[in-house]
C-alpha cells in the first residue's frame, strides 16, 4: 500500500511538472523554434531575450500589484479577525443571522456585483486606479477573512479570555493582548491565501480598470494579440507573474500548513 501511495504521488508530480516544463522550455526558446517545434521539445539554443524584455515591461506592473495586494490582504485579515472576535463574543440574538450573512457574502460570485461595484468606484472617483482595485478586493476579502478567523477563534480556550476579564481588561485589550497572539497560524494562513488570491485575481481588476498596467493578470492577458501571439513572450510573462506567489508560498508554506492543521484539529 505504501509503494502504491508513493507511485501515485510520483505520477501526480509528473503530470503537475509537465506544464511547468513546457512553460520554462517555451521561455528559453527563440520565437522561430517556438513556432516550428512541439512545446515539449528542448531548445536548440538558449535565448533569454524574451525573458529580459518581458521582465523590464512587467517590473512596474509587479510593483503596482504588490502595492495593492499585500496591504489589502493584511488589512482584510486584521479586519476579519476583529469581526470574528466581535461575533465570537456577541450575545445578541442576531448573532446567528450575522454569521449566515457573512457566509453568504463569502461565497457571493464576483460577477453578481460587477456592475454596482464599477458604478460605485466611478462615483467616488476611484475607477481605473490602484486604490479602486484595492478597495474592490477588500470588499470581497473581508467576509472570507472574517469567516476563516471565526473558525480559528472558536478553537481558542475561553479560559484565556476569562482570565483577562477578571483582570478588568477592555474588549480591545483582550483582543490585542490575549486573543491576537494566539491567532498566529490563523492570521498567517488567511493572509497568505488572500495574498495569492489577490495576486491571481483577474475579474476584479478587469472590471475596475481601463488599462493593463494596474494588475499583473491584466498585463499577462495583454500579451494575447488579436492578429497573432508572440508565444515566447507569453510564456515569459506567465512565468514571471507566477513567481511571487510561488515564492511567498514556499517562504510561508509551513506556517500555512500549520494553520490548516490547527484548524483541522479544532485547536487541540
Amino acid at each position: 500500500m505504501k509503494i502504491l501511495a508513493h507511485l501515485l504521488i510520483v505520477v501526480i508530480g509528473i503530470f503537475w511538472a509537465i506544464p511547468i516544463y513546457t512553460l520554462i522550455v517555451g521561455v528559453v526558446k527563440p520565437l522561430s523554434d517556438v513556432l516550428a517545434t512541439p512545446v515539449y521539445t528542448p531548445p536548440n539554443r538558449l535565448d533569454f531575450s524574451a525573458l529580459y524584455k518581458v521582465a523590464q515591461e512587467l517590473a512596474p506592473v509587479l510593483l503596482n500589484t504588490a502595492l495593492v495586494v499585500v496591504p489589502t490582504a493584511l488589512g482584510a485579515t486584521l479586519i476579519g479577525a476583529l469581526g470574528a472576535y466581535a461575533l465570537w463574543r456577541s450575545r445578541a440574538k442576531s448573532k446567528d443571522l450575522l454569521m449566515i450573512l457573512v457566509a453568504i457574502a463569502t461565497y457571493l460570485p464576483y460577477q453578481s456585483a460587477a456592475v454596482p461595484l464599477a458604478r460605485f468606484m466611478t462615483y467616488i472617483g476611484l475607477f481605473d486606479t490602484l486604490y479602486g482595485i484595492a478597495l474592490g478586493l477588500l470588499i470581497f476579502f473581508i467576509p472570507f477573512a472574517t469567516l476563516m478567523m471565526l473558525i480559528f477563534i472558536t478553537a481558542l480556550p475561553k479560559s484565556v479570555v476569562e482570565a483577562a476579564e477578571i483582570d478588568g481588561a477592555s474588549e480591545f485589550a483582550i483582543f490585542k493582548s490575549a486573543v491576537l497572539p494566539l491567532l498566529g497560524p490563523g492570521l498567517t494562513s488567511t493572509a497568505t491565501y488572500l495574498t495569492i488570491n489577490g495576486w491571481n485575481n483577474f475579474f476584479i481588476p478587469l472590471v475596475l480598470s481601463k488599462t493593463y498596467n494596474n494588475h499583473i493578470t491584466l498585463k499577462v492577458f495583454s500579451y494575447i494579440g488579436q492578429s497573432g501571439n508572440l508565444y515566447n513572450e507569453m510564456f515569459a510573462a506567465a512565468l514571471i507573474s507566477s513567481l511571487p506567489p510561488l515564492l511567498l508560498f514556499i517562504a510561508l508554506g509551513r506556517y500555512f500548513i500549520r494553520g490548516l492543521l490547527v484548524l483541522g484539529s479544532g485547536g487541540k
